[in-house]
């Protein structure tokens, strides 16, 4: 559906602000779908987010720092976050080796049988709203780059 009738608007002051109000239309339509995928396992967008940056790093460990500077949302406190995941035994704090003041975070077994429960979900989520050709699809992941400098 197109973004005039999805906001019951006809007019939009450019096509920039047209297209800026679309994609955060659209980013909250995404969050809404991804919330309720990530529902049943009781995780959010942003903690789901932070187990896929840690198993990537697996067996490694990273510090808060790192992981935030890599998150899509920036926002969340992290500390709080993380001390969610490390309630439910999905990740470990363990000290940094170089200085001893730093904790370091690292996914758990458990982290990872949740993500290895979850990825084929995920999968079947993006097929299911593919909507875009593989070509459309990266021309609009090469404008939003553009857009973002």
């Amino acid at each position: 559906m197109k973004i005039e009738e999805e906001l019951k608007q006809d007019k939009f002051t450019s096509a920039v602000h047209k297209a800026i109000v679309n994609i955060m239309f659209t980013d909250g339509w995404l969050s809404c779908q991804l919330r309720d995928v990530f529902k049943d396992h009781n995780i959010t967008p942003q903690q789901y987010n932070v187990l896929r940056i840690l198993r990537g790093k697996f067996p490694h460990s990273l510090n808060p720092s790192d992981i935030k500077s890599v998150m899509l949302d920036k926002n969340p406190d992290l500390t709080r976050l993380c001390d969610r995941l490390l309630t439910r035994k999905l990740i470990d704090r363990c000290i940094d080796d170089g200085n001893r003041r730093k904790m370091n975070i690292r996914i758990t077994e458990e982290g990872l049988k949740m993500l290895n429960l979850i990825d084929p979900i995920m999968i079947e989520f993006n097929e299911k709203i593919a909507t875009l050709s593989e070509e459309e699809a990266s021309i609009l992941s090469n404008l939003l780059d553009k857009m973002r400098g």
